[in-house]
């Protein structure tokens, strides 16, 4: 019976405010524009959602596949507008191959680099895709968690892409390599 719990009541109030102070950063900082070059860049968009599943809210992002880590990240709806404020988060990097999925924006916006379009170059940014939606109840497609404020979600999903570990695949930096040789 609810009467008999001793907490029944005084269920203690959520604070916020932790995670309002949260300054995340769009670019990362382990990865140095102009010196360090990054061979291969998948580049994915994931949906969300902020109170209503009519509320979309897209995270567009580009991801290191060898050092496995996120180099810059933005929020917005699925438009060419947030995938040119991503690009120009990217532009100080030295990028040598762009992977991405068939969405049509990309090509366009990528025209003249050199772009992988294949399912099997972006199985990574994929990957993490779906250890975000694991480990983020927010990102999940069917859940009773999701976020009440744009804010709050913006804030959560860029600190968590923030603390991501690096560490280098190197078979994968192999592959690259010798997709990089093909296309000269």
């Amino acid at each position: 019976m609810p009467g008999n719990c001793p907490h029944y009541g005084r269920w203690p109030q959520h604070d916020f405010t932790s995670l309002k102070k949260l300054r995340p950063q769009s670019v990362t900082s382990r990865i140095q524009p102009g010196s360090d070059v990054i061979v291969c860049a998948e580049m994915d968009e994931q949906w969300g959602y902020v109170g209503a599943k009519s509320r979309q809210r897209w995270l567009f992002y580009a991801y290191d596949s060898l050092r496995k880590t996120v180099v810059a990240h933005v929020f917005g709806e699925r438009t060419m507008a947030t995938l040119g404020r991503l690009m120009s988060l990217l532009s100080p990097f030295d990028v040598v191959i762009w992977m991405t999925d068939g969405w049509p924006l990309y090509e366009s916006r990528l025209k003249g680099k050199l772009h992988v379009i294949s399912k099997r170059y972006t199985q990574r940014i994929e990957r993490h895709n779906l250890n975000l939606r694991q480990h983020l109840a927010r990102l999940g497609r069917k859940s009773l968690s999701f976020s009440k404020s744009v804010e709050l979600h913006d804030k959560v999903i860029g600190h968590y892409l923030n603390i991501k570990t690096l560490s280098i695949s190197w078979s994968h930096y192999r592959e690259c390599l010798i997709l990089l040789s093909r296309k000269s």
